[in-house]
């Protein structure tokens, strides 16, 4: 061998990524998924973090994904380097999760547990059970089956309450259910079901049903919305549970929201009521619509959804004072019964006995389109990638498949 070959020899073994120009460089990077460029290629080298730490490059790939659309819906309030990263590998996943031709995603049923319209559903230990409340009375502990138990794991709490269930929430493993009996119930989960803790009787404070329930596990708190206009606040370590009670609203109180500083109340009376946890008070009332009522909120630090009767999309701006800075038609032809935000998605059901996976983008972009077994959609759950709705007699779960 000469030495002309061995110094081509020598020269072509120490080339490497970084000796490519960065064009190139993207360009490779192009054909890679999102989580592999986060996860493992900009941690082989300081070179590599500096390259895949621009923004832009992270922006380009979300345009690309979403193409005539904005993202975020609205402007960040605070700067976060990481924030073009995380979203662009959500929104990579999400896309991959959804595909139409259903590869990548199971579906479970339960049917006949209940025989009655499930209005509250829960997931939880992260998406592992399913628990569902009726207005047969009646919650449902749903283990999901795993590689390990393919058999469905029932426990059935029948009378849990003496009127119909309306909602559910939980702070850590203590799930609360709501009811027209005006009560609140808590439930402790355990691994073998659903041990009836404490109740609430508010029969002195409400005089008609309480129609929701939501919690802050940061704040350890929870609240409920009532028929007859009232909303109530609740810390479950007093020995005097109702810390607080207000009345927004000019009729029914039908969903409820709420953050470490507010909670957002919803009406039939057109109106959403925004009360500053931190004064005690109402900070303001936003009307929705002339025409229709909302009936869902999914409230996130910067972003307020709130789905409407009539099948609309509205877009609070918590940091404009909770102003209605958007609007959308949801793709829906009837009521939306439930809402979801995260980074990757933005999930809407509705009475017309579908949900649909879209882009949490302005306007949203639509992934998918799923379709209830059990009718008109009452209420929705979303955690760690399952998804689950309930119907007139029946849940569906969908999850990932293994591998996926």
């Amino acid at each position: 061998m000469s030495d002309a070959d061995v110094s081509l020899q020598n020269t072509t073994s120490s080339l490497s990524l970084l000796d490519l120009p960065i064009e190139i460089l993207l360009h490779i990077c192009s054909y890679l998924d999102a989580v592999t460029l986060v996860h493992s290629l900009s941690l082989v080298c300081k070179e590599f973090n500096a390259i895949l730490n621009d923004d832009s490059l992270w922006k380009a790939r979300i345009s690309q994904m979403c193409p005539h659309s904005g993202f975020p819906v609205l402007p960040l309030v605070e700067e976060d380097e990481l924030f073009w990263k995380l979203s662009c590998v959500a929104l990579e996943r999400q896309t991959v999760l959804w595909d139409q031709d259903g590869e990548t995603m199971e579906r479970l049923s339960l049917a006949n547990a209940h025989y009655g319209t499930i209005d509250g559903i829960l997931l939880m230990n992260q998406g592992k059970i399913c628990i569902s409340g009726a207005r047969d009375r009646s919650l449902v502990y749903w283990v999901l089956p795993n590689e390990e138990n393919d058999n469905n794991q029932l426990k059935i709490t029948n009378d849990a309450h003496d009127g119909w269930i309306w909602d559910l929430t939980a702070i850590d493993d203590t799930i609360y259910s709501c009811s027209w009996d005006r009560t609140i119930k808590a439930w402790k989960l355990t691994e073998t079901g659903l041990i009836h803790a404490t109740n609430y009787e508010m029969y002195m404070d409400v005089t008609g049903a309480l129609l929701c329930v939501t919690s802050c596990p940061d704040l350890r708190l929870f609240a409920a919305g009532s028929f007859c206009k009232t909303v109530l606040l609740f810390d479950p370590r007093s020995d005097q549970p109702l810390i607080d009670k207000y009345q927004p609203h000019q009729r029914a109180v039908v969903t409820i929201a709420m953050n470490g500083n507010y909670i957002l109340s919803a009406s039939e009376d057109k109106t959403v009521a925004v009360w500053d946890q931190r004064n005690r008070k109402i900070m303001k009332t936003i009307k929705i619509s002339k025409d229709h009522f909302p009936m869902r909120i999914s409230m996130q630090k910067n972003t307020v959804y709130v789905g409407n009767n009539g099948g609309r999309l509205h877009v609070l701006d918590p940091s404009n004072d909770f102003e209605i800075a958007k609007e959308y038609a949801s793709g829906h032809n009837k009521a939306i019964t439930g809402v979801h935000q995260a980074a990757g998605h933005l999930i809407t059901s509705s009475l017309d006995k579908s949900v649909r996976i879209s882009s949490p983008t302005d306007p949203p972009k639509l992934l998918a389109t799923l379709h209830s077994s059990y009718g008109e959609v009452a209420s929705m759950d979303y955690m760690n990638e399952v998804l689950a709705i309930s119907g007139s007699s029946g849940v569906e779960i969908w999850r990932p498949k293994n591998g996926v």
